[in-house]
């Protein structure tokens, strides 16, 4: 998948005004590359941090800073150099392209982290880390896959394979004198090795979290009857317009959807078509329909109705055809109404569905910093119950299925243990060995290191 000979170079920064511009290479020519596009500048071979001028033209240059981490005790293991600036989008591209000229190659998603990992400056489930560091929505998140790079799974794998490869090493050296009066292993001592290494596994199973469970963002979605004012509050929450507005109802047929940045989480907001009793026609049949589902899986659900509607049994109609709890009720268009009947109305709603009814506005804003400060409490608080229940270890799904697939080896060991078949059974041990050290090992399938890795972004 990539060829390691290489230097490799990309923009490991984000796009926008303001924002520090860093790009970075990876390998032997590094060091040559900068030095010959900073004009003859001799460029140190220690680690450093170094002021340069960086020509642009003739008469123009730009200030940056030269990071210079030697290998191997850089984050790949091969000479890393960085340079740090501000400047905009067609400056970074001419520096970019000025040191692709001097032989170095664009990286592929996440070649940097892909050298670390074969340099052996990262196990495999520290590289995986890293993705989902990147990828993060929220601090726990962020926590759950710094405790994954920190070796928090390594250490738990480290500690059962040292233990697989003790009972293999006992139960191999008492085959090699079968045929003498030396036991090297009981067959009821290698039974409790066996099953203190299946608990193990299972401790790790039981004692761990989908790591997906965690680091997968959490979805809001709007729902209410046709003209309820979903799009306009979307609208207001997001900060501007995203959905169609219109008096006519059914303006919204799609299921549409922004990522939210909230203060300290984000999650993907879903506005939805107006939900209908009967739907008429394959158009409203279809938005109906995908209205529905997005609901119904949507992490948190926000219920709409309009608060200057004098008959509510639609409203009521679709909520117990909804099914599932609501996180908010939000009485919409509250800006129509007077104080007086405002409270009136409220009470009414009250009266009607049994809970009590935020005050919206998406014309003056009223109730919308309420909603952010709601739905971040209440993302941070489930992120977090899953994240930090017990101190458990946050895993990948294919962690977990090579935890269960050791297990199940181990299991068979036992069994063949306890019938005193030792060859059988230090073959079922090896296997459960192989499949627990696919989390570190760098003897991993080519697909599944194409997968991994083609997750990351370029740069990473």
């Amino acid at each position: 998948m990539y060829n390691l000979k290489d230097t490799i170079l990309a923009i490991s920064s984000g796009k926008g005004q303001g924002c520090r511009k860093i790009i970075r290479c990876s390998g032997g020519e590094s060091i040559n590359a900068l030095s010959g596009l900073l004009g003859g500048c001799v460029v140190t071979k220690h680690r450093a941090v170094t002021g340069v001028e960086i020509p642009i033209c003739n008469s123009l240059s730009i200030a940056a800073c030269l990071y210079v981490f030697p290998g191997p005790g850089s984050y790949t293991g091969e000479d890393i150099c960085e340079l740090h600036f501000f400047a905009g989008e067609e400056v970074v591209e001419l520096v970019y392209q000025r040191l692709l000229d001097f032989g170095l190659r664009e990286a592929l998603g996440g070649e940097f982290t892909y050298r670390a990992y074969v340099n052996g400056k990262l196990d495999l489930s520290q590289a995986e880390a890293v993705a989902e560091i990147v990828a993060g929505s929220n601090q726990y998140q962020l926590a759950a896959a710094q405790k994954l790079l920190s070796g928090a799974l390594s250490s738990k794998v480290s500690q059962i394979s040292d233990r697989i490869i003790e009972l293999l090493s006992l139960i191999e050296a008492g085959l090699d004198f079968s045929t003498e009066d030396i036991e090297i292993i009981s067959a009821a001592s290698a039974v409790a090795l066996a099953k203190n290494i299946g608990g193990l596994l299972d401790e790790l199973v039981a004692g761990s979290i989908s790591f997906e469970q965690i680091i997968e963002a959490d979805s809001v979605a709007a729902a209410g009857v046709a003209n309820a004012g979903k799009s306009s509050l979307v609208n207001a929450i997001l900060g501007f317009e995203r959905s169609i507005v219109s008096d006519e109802a059914g303006a919204t047929r799609d299921v549409l959807e922004h990522w939210l940045r909230l203060e300290n989480c984000g999650c993907v907001v879903f506005d939805c078509a107006g939900l209908v009793a009967e739907p008429r026609g394959l158009l409203e049949g279809l938005a109906d329909a995908g209205a529905v589902e997005a609901l119904r899986n949507a992490t948190f659900v926000i219920f709409c109705v309009d608060i200057t509607s004098e008959n509510h049994g639609m409203d009521a109609e679709i909520l117990r055809r909804l099914g599932r709890d609501v996180a908010i009720f939000a009485a919409t268009k509250c800006d129509l109404v007077s104080e007086e009947k405002l409270r009136e109305r409220l009470d009414v709603l009250k009266s009607e569905f049994g809970v009590d009814f935020l005050v919206t506005s998406s014309k003056s804003s009223v109730g919308v910093a309420e909603i952010k400060s709601r739905l971040q409490d209440m993302i941070i608080s489930r992120t977090s119950a899953s994240a930090e229940a017990s101190g458990r270890v946050a895993i990948m799904q294919r962690h977990m299925q090579a935890v269960k697939d050791a297990s199940e080896d181990i299991g068979n060991a036992v069994g063949e243990l306890e019938k005193d078949s030792f060859e059988t059974a230090a073959m079922f041990l090896r296997d459960g060995l192989t499949a627990i050290s696919s989390l570190k090992t760098e003897h991993v399938d080519e697909l599944i290191l194409d997968k991994i890795f083609s997750s990351f972004c370029v740069g990473k």
